[in-house]
């Protein structure tokens, strides 16, 4: 097999392996209104979310952006 394959390979697998472990140890996002803790995983509600990241919180409805501030309506 090709080194640079092998190299590849090895790379992408750590690399999962890492975002899966850090995605699993970090502690989870809270509401910024209610306090209730964001799921682990995603869902986007929209566009926006979907391409720049946030979420919607399933008990209040806030919206917040990829780093847990609330987006105020526009």
């Amino acid at each position: 097999m090709e080194p640079w394959l092998v190299g590849a390979i090895f790379g992408g697998v750590a690399g999962g392996l890492a975002v899966l472990v850090l995605g699993l140890v970090l502690p989870r996002r809270k509401c910024p209104d209610c306090g209730e803790p964001f799921p682990r995983f995603r869902k986007p509600a929209n566009r926006r979310q979907a391409l720049w990241g946030g979420g919607t919180c399933s008990k209040c409805g806030c919206e917040v952006d990829r780093r847990g501030r609330k987006i105020q309506n526009q």
